[in-house]
């Protein structure tokens, strides 16, 4: 660890502890996100056709199950230290993923399959943590983030680049889904692109809020969750493909299979230099 992240870091009694129910809650999703990552990425012809929330093609499935995946790193990271660095960052990604599922939900309700407890779970969750989240940001607002100190300059444009255009296809997928994910390696729907949406949006906000000043807890969690998606993202359409019946499967040869590629690939990548900005030399230590 460098001499700057060193300095930068900060003892736990200085890093105040998160409120015990907004623990409690994290913990439940711990467990939630979980499930859906074994019955989505690990089975996803049997977790997305029969079991889950709404009828989920495989390639959707396992997609689903693979962002998932990404979404217990922040999660995970924030149930064990149950800090409020990065516990801050954590809440405001679950605020912007669950918000925006939330609003699409609303309006693609017919899609449910209400038969199914998952639906149901499914429902209650995403009305109710959006607004938990909410509450304590607000509630929470002027307890002090330990442990930041200023990113260096080129970081900061980097950062800042980074989440605008995270949060500009987030946007596009909101907007026109269909159209934005064209280029897919598989068929996306309305409601599927949508849904995907929250894939972009959430870590967007992680970036943007790093973008200034972070803790080596925030840096590192956001690193770990882009590194994560980029990853799952890309072995998702391979696993799945690989098993596909050959008429199903993904046409490597297309360029829009690689530029799919390429775009995960890129988020990968943010997430691996991210890991060396908590470590660069031109960090500032002075106090938040």
């Amino acid at each position: 660890m460098s001499d700057a992240v060193a300095e930068g870091s900060t003892p736990a009694e200085a890093n105040p502890r998160a409120p015990t129910f907004l623990l409690a809650v994290t913990r439940l999703e711990c467990v939630v996100v979980f499930t859906a990552v074994a019955l989505l990425f690990l089975a996803p012809a049997r977790g997305g056709e029969d079991i889950w929330a709404w009828i989920t093609p495989a390639f959707n499935a396992r997609y689903i199950g693979a962002v998932y995946l990404a979404a217990l790193v922040p999660l995970v990271t924030f149930a064990l230290s149950g800090r409020w660095s990065p516990g801050r960052l954590v809440v405001w990604m679950i605020l912007v993923f669950t918000g925006s599922i939330m609003v699409v939900m609303l309006g693609y309700a017919d899609r449910f399959e209400w038969d199914r407890l998952f639906a149901w779970v499914f429902w209650a969750l995403y009305i109710f943590l959006p607004f938990n989240a909410a509450y304590f940001l607000w509630s929470l607002r002027e307890l002090p983030v330990a442990g930041r100190v200023p990113t260096a300059t080129p970081w900061r444009l980097a950062l800042t680049g980074l989440a605008l255009a995270l949060g500009a296809y987030g946007i596009a997928l909101l907007a026109v889904p269909e159209s934005a994910t064209d280029f897919w390696p598989w068929p996306v729907d309305a409601f599927h692109g949508r849904i995907y949406a929250a894939t972009f949006l959430a870590p967007a906000v992680g970036v943007w809020l790093v973008r200034q000043k972070g803790s080596p807890a925030e840096y590192q969690t956001v690193a770990f969750t882009l590194l994560a998606l980029g990853v799952a993202s890309i072995l998702a359409v391979v696993l799945t493909s690989s098993n596909a019946p050959s008429i199903a499967r993904v046409d490597y040869g297309e360029l829009g299979t690689w530029a799919f590629f390429g775009m995960n690939a890129i988020v990968a990548l943010a997430g691996a230099v991210l890991l060396r900005v908590r470590a660069a030399p031109g960090l500032s230590t002075s106090p938040s």
